[in-house]
């Protein structure tokens, strides 16, 4: 039988109500795995416990911390495939994060729960099971870090949370599933392609996502600078476009060495340097700005972490982000 390692972090999936109604987390890894009976049928399942907390405080440095695990278990050549279980919240950061931190061709799989595990209903069970029979499936090999959640399996790179509560709250809008788990095989829709991967950082660098808003002005990057931001990573408007009011702290920021890479508040189509007017992406990107093309501003500051632990060049960078996107 495939030996399968849970990592288990925490999230609604491990919580359950207070007298209050209120869900706080109260159910570790290894009672997550009795209540799905029928496991031991699909795998050998050996619990990691790496935490029991809100997918909000899975942090930079605690990121680095979980890849770090992941890449221990890993070491054994008799896992079959690793299931981490996570809060909904963040789990596509967390994903996209070991995606670019994790070079390995077995499966690893997170999955969550939309409804705590007092919930009669409660979706955790079914998404572990099924989360498992990914871990084990020989087709799942060299797919990349992979999510699952309502029987669909996501790429880390596109997916998102896109409903608060819904069970079918994540989608990988125009790049579809990688694959649904029905009920007697796992269909594959699309092949994995691997981007770039970055050793994991000894200090992960300072980088701020800002929502750019009308009227916002250059003093609020002046004084993030101040205090230590190494980068940032702005949601503009539309194709990448800000108010002119931040052409002055853009420039000063890019000309001390500070990247921007910008983003769009739309979530799908890319952004691209075409409008030429003040705050128009032409002209921020004469200024120095990085666009992410298309990756969410949650995936660039993360992206931007990673390539400035190996570079500081803008053009290096601009050249990460173009290739992760095209993929």
């Amino acid at each position: 039988m495939k030996r399968v390692i849970i990592i288990a972090t925490g999230g609604t999936i491990a919580m359950k109500k207070n007298d209050l109604g209120e869900s706080v987390p109260a159910v570790s890894g290894r009672e997550l795995l009795q209540s799905v009976p029928d496991l031991a049928n699909i795998a050998a399942c050996e619990v990691v416990e790496f935490s029991n907390v809100a997918s909000c405080n899975m942090d930079p440095q605690t990121l680095v911390k979980l890849s770090a695990v992941v890449q221990q278990c890993l070491a054994d050549p008799g896992i079959a495939g690793i299931v981490i279980t996570h809060g909904t919240d963040t789990l596509e950061e967390t994903a996209f994060f070991l995606e670019l931190t994790i070079e390995d061709k077995r499966p690893i799989i997170l999955t969550a729960a939309q409804r705590d595990a007092s919930e009669a209903d409660s979706d955790g069970p079914r998404n572990i099971k099924n989360a498992v029979r990914v871990a084990t499936d020989p087709d799942a090999m060299d797919r990349g870090v992979m999510v699952l959640l309502n029987e669909e399996i996501h790429c880390a790179r596109y997916v998102t949370k896109a409903h608060t509560s819904s069970v079918a709250s994540f989608n990988s809008g125009p790049f579809g599933l990688l694959g649904y788990c029905d009920v007697d095989r796992i269909n594959w829709y699309h092949p994995h392609k691997a981007g770039r991967f970055f050793a994991l950082p000894e200090k992960v660098p300072k980088v701020i996502p800002l929502l750019v808003f009308t009227g916002m002005e250059s003093s609020i990057l002046r004084h993030l600078i101040s205090q230590g931001t190494e980068g940032f990573v702005l949601e503009a408007f539309g194709r990448g476009n800000m108010p002119p009011e931040l052409e002055n702290g853009i420039e000063w920021a890019c000309q001390k060495g500070i990247p921007i890479v910008i983003t769009s508040r739309s979530p799908d189509g890319r952004v691209l340097p075409i409008y030429a007017y003040p705050g128009g992406g032409a002209r921020l990107k004469k200024l120095g700005c990085i666009f992410s093309e298309g990756l969410s501003t949650a995936k660039s500051r993360l992206l931007l972490m990673l390539a400035l632990s190996v570079t500081r060049d803008f053009a290096e960078i601009q050249a990460i982000f173009s290739q992760e996107v095209a993929l």
